[in-house]
């Protein structure tokens, strides 16, 4: 494409769309659009398939378009461009969506081999602030991601996914009758991919970025330390939106130290939700909580008081209830009162 920027400003502008593009050679010219057959078809495809059974498309022309901007094109105030990042033309939506985001929208993410704590957890969560009017946003995922959906739907809440894999082929398999129900009530799916794409690694990456990007706040309830969930709240911390984590496993661990705030229980999550992003946010280089941190367990006894095996006792039950981080060296981070 020769002139991305002018295409993008006359899209959002309302004064072509994607389609006619496509479908109009002097334009495809104008704009040094360069489409393959295959993927020309393809689009055409989707675009009448979307149509006939009540898709909408969502553009960047649209008021609920909510992803980041192409750089230097109609910038859209709080959500900021990240390099190397750029969205996609269209979303493929299912299922019911305002012309205007609601204000209040929590993706909450983690493991999809979670813990029963884990998921239960997650679905008090989403419950509670989805009766609350919060909408639950997450991946389809089995594990946490299910546990928020099913959560929201028990609340009478909406809730809605985001996919990896095409709108007429969701992926998991698995998730297929929580899918229904997310549509039939007030919920929907999203997907870039197109309509019957299969699950792939790169869009899985994509969607994540986009969950963080329609987010007020990313919460992380239980992730491995190469958790796809990671990618969310890094994506989130960019965009100095709130993150909060439950301390405990090692990508929560690890998400703490780059910026994210703890939670424990529903309570600390509505406090931390109540805090927003303000004093969250950030990268590792900006974080108030250092990988060189932290007490030896000698100066530990010598500000308490306490005996060195007192504090290895309470030093270890303190790592067991996810409040206490060992760090390298041999330093503990206390997480619930990091300064």
């Amino acid at each position: 494409m020769k002139d991305r920027r002018g295409f993008a400003r006359d899209c959002l502008s309302g004064v072509i769309t994607a389609c006619r593009v496509l479908d109009d050679p002097v334009l495809c010219a104008h704009y040094g659009i360069a489409v393959s057959s295959v993927a020309r078809e393809r689009a055409h495809n989707d675009w009448r398939t979307a149509r006939s059974l009540g898709l909408k498309v969502l553009t960047p022309a649209d008021a609920a378009w909510f992803l980041p901007p192409i750089p230097g094109v109609h910038p859209i105030p709080g959500v900021q461009p990240i390099p190397g990042f750029r969205p996609p033309g269209v979303l493929f939506v299912r299922g019911r969506l305002d012309e205007v985001l609601p204000p209040k929208i929590l993706c909450i993410v983690g493991s999809r081999a979670a813990s029963r704590w884990a998921t239960d957890l997650a679905r008090e969560c989403a419950s509670s602030l989805a009766a609350a009017g919060w909408v639950i946003v997450s991946g389809g995922a089995l594990g946490v991601d299910g546990a928020a959906h099913e959560g929201a739907l028990e609340a009478s809440g909406c809730t809605w996914v985001f996919l990896g894999s095409g709108l007429l082929a969701p992926y998991p398999a698995r998730h297929a009758g929580l899918f229904a129900r997310v549509v039939s009530g007030d919920g929907c799916l999203f997907s870039a991919n197109h309509l019957y794409g299969k699950p792939d690694k790169a869009f899985f990456v994509q969607r994540n970025a986009y969950m963080a990007a329609c987010a007020s706040a990313v919460v992380v309830v239980e992730a491995s330390s190469v958790s796809g969930s990671l990618h969310t709240a890094r994506f989130a911390l960019r965009w100095k939106k709130a993150v909060l984590a439950q301390p405990g496993s090692a990508g929560c661990n690890r998400i703490l130290l780059e910026g994210a705030r703890p939670f424990r229980d529903l309570d600390e999550l509505v406090d931390g939700l109540a805090r927003g992003g303000a004093d969250g946010g950030g990268t590792l280089d900006e974080n108030k909580i250092p990988m060189q941190g932290g007490l030896f367990p000698e100066e530990i006894a010598a500000r308490t008081g306490n005996t060195l095996t007192e504090v290895f006792q309470q030093l270890q039950i303190g790592e067991l209830n996810g409040e206490v981080l060992r760090l390298p060296g041999g330093r503990y981070l206390n997480l619930r009162y990091p300064e």
